[in-house]
């Protein structure tokens, strides 16, 4: 019985895992159902981890699920793009200010190494993945240092969230590997002053320049006369600071 469960599970989180790596990469056409013949067939799993893989992407926000037709690929829409990076603003300015109080110098140090760790400058998919997950690493091991489980967590779901979009920009060569390094070296550069605003303004800026690109590209996608620089976002640094917590290292 236990043996069933757990090749049950195993099936689940292979469908699971295939199915998002796909959705995340833009190997699915935006707008359109998936098909469950195909899925199944393309990653030799049966109906129940199927659907059980696609209603746990449908609680993740990656699927919708139209009654009688199906799992749907979501349309990433402009408002969507805006509350990602919002969320995203408010994490991660809360994340330095406490970084710049709570980070050791050993996690300052190995904060650089992934800054300055060699980063690919192709255009294949394999480059663009291992990109990603480069920025991603780094704004990770810098949440890390807050010693919040929570918020990094919630960063860590907000990035996966925002991946899919990372890869429409780095086809469209948007994003390059100097611009990443350059973001990230002033970020380390402003964590050795342990100086809380100047931390939290190098992070911001790093993620206002992913959302300007990104932003930029939806509304000609779009072809929409929409705002970049919505009053949303401006009003951002001011409603982060009243939130940090004022504390010092809890180690």
């Amino acid at each position: 019985m236990r043996h069933g469960i757990a090749q049950k599970l195993t099936r689940t989180e292979k469908a699971y895992t295939a199915l998002k790596k796909a959705i995340l990469q833009g190997q699915f056409q935006e707008g359109v159902f998936l098909s469950e013949a195909d899925i199944m067939k393309r990653y030799g799993v049966g109906r129940t981890p199927y659907r059980e893989a696609c209603n746990r992407l449908h609680h993740e926000g990656l699927l919708e699920v139209v009654p009688r037709r199906g799992y749907l690929i979501p349309e990433v829409s402009f408002h969507s793009v805006c509350d990602l990076f919002e969320m995203r603003l408010i994490l991660e300015g809360v994340i330095a200010e406490l970084a710049a109080v709570r980070a050791t110098d050993l996690d300052i140090r190995e904060i650089e190494e992934l800054a300055n760790k060699p980063l690919p400058s192709g255009a294949s998919e394999k480059q663009f993945i291992e990109l990603i997950y480069s920025n991603a690493n780094f704004h990770l091991r810098l949440a890390k240092t807050t010693g919040n489980r929570e918020l990094v967590e919630a960063l860590r779901r907000n990035l996966e969230r925002t991946e899919r979009l990372m890869y429409i920009e780095l086809r469209l060569s948007r994003f390059r590997n100097r611009e990443f390094r350059l973001l990230h070296s002033r970020i380390v550069d402003a964590l050795r002053t342990r100086d809380p605003k100047a931390v939290q303004e190098a992070v911001l800026n790093d993620i206002r320049e992913a959302q300007n690109a990104t932003l930029t590209f939806g509304v000609r996608r779009q072809g929409a006369e929409l705002p970049l620089n919505n009053n949303r976002s401006a009003e951002l640094p001011n409603r982060i600071a009243s939130l940090a917590i004022r504390s010092g290292n809890p180690h």
